[in-house]
């Protein structure tokens, strides 16, 4: 009798596996790679961006939500996922300070689209190198945040780009540095690489050398005065007499609180600018230009010469 029994339960808790097993259903597609572009030739807009993509294999959006699937959760519920690009600022680890963050932002118009596009071949694709990925390309009429401004913001896997309908209208200047702001954000990942970790270590050190008892950054402004040692004598204790080139963009009262926020300024001034402006502006300085020959070497070498 004990034998049945067990032989029973046996059998009812194979069924009630097999049954469990039958509702888990598997969806390959998943995981499928959601950035591409596919055409849709009644919508100009779109249309310009599947025509980009297969020329430059980069995909270009106008708005962050790029497709939707039908999905059932684990209760067996249908329900709809939405793809949404991520605006999280992605550098390989947790910043410093306050985490650089898109605040807001608005969609651009579908009419700007063919005009930026044309700008990015141009202007950006020009001169960015192969090696350099970008993952995509997000295109947005106002773009607010609290590291960045409202040029360029490199995310997790987009890059934002804001202001596109002002591009036509930009002059020399304000076209310059709007182009050294989305290099910024394209570069920065490969500038911050092991491979110029000797480089960027002289970089930090030019600044750190004249504030021994602490870090020089994250230093409070108001602290240089009796912070700062070894400037020649008669030269004033500022951030840009020890090689910074203003406050971090999130607290006007310190130095760039991290390290990475300093390359990425000098980043984006030494891509907005030729040299000879760099250098009109802040050739005065000996240590910033110490630093920019620096960011300067680690640039060309990734292929993008500044003149």
């Amino acid at each position: 009798m004990k034998l049945k029994l067990y032989i029973g339960a046996i059998a009812l808790l194979t069924i009630g596996g097999s049954c469990s097993k039958e509702k888990v259903a598997t969806f390959t597609d998943y995981d499928k790679n959601w950035l591409v572009v596919n055409d849709n030739p009644s919508d100009a807009a779109t249309h310009a961006t599947f025509l980009f993509y297969q020329e430059t294999g980069i995909p270009v959006y106008f708005n962050d939500t790029i497709g939707s699937q039908q999905r059932v959760d684990r209760f067996g519920k249908e329900y709809t996922y939405y793809e949404v690009l991520s605006l999280v600022y992605a550098l390989g680890g947790l910043p410093s300070g306050a985490p650089p963050q898109v605040q807001a932002f608005s969609y651009c118009n579908k009419n700007d689209v063919a005009p930026a596009l044309e700008f990015l071949k141009t202007d950006i694709l020009s001169v960015l190198p192969n090696t350099i990925h970008v993952p995509s390309i997000l295109l947005l009429e106002t773009l607010n945040s609290n590291a960045f401004g409202t040029y360029a913001f490199k995310g997790f896997n987009t890059i934002a780009i804001g202001q596109v309908s002002k591009i036509p209208t930009m002059d020399e200047a304000t076209r310059a540095k709007y182009k050294g702001a989305i290099l910024r954000a394209m570069l920065t990942n490969a500038v911050l690489n092991d491979k110029y970790k000797l480089i960027l270590e002289k970089f930090y050190a030019a600044s750190r050398k004249f504030v021994p008892s602490r870090d020089a950054y994250n230093l409070y402004i108001y602290q240089l005065a009796t912070s700062v040692t070894g400037l020649p004598p008669g030269t004033t204790a500022t951030l840009q007499a020890i090689g910074f080139l203003g406050t971090d963009p999130r607290n006007p009262y310190y130095s760039p609180i991290s390290t990475w926020m300093d390359v990425c300024m000098y980043l984006e001034a030494a891509l907005g600018s030729t040299e000879q402006q760099f250098t009109q502006q802040y050739g005065t300085y000996p240590n910033i230009m110490i630093k920019y020959g620096l960011i300067k070497q680690i640039v060309e070498d990734i292929g993008i010469p500044i003149k």
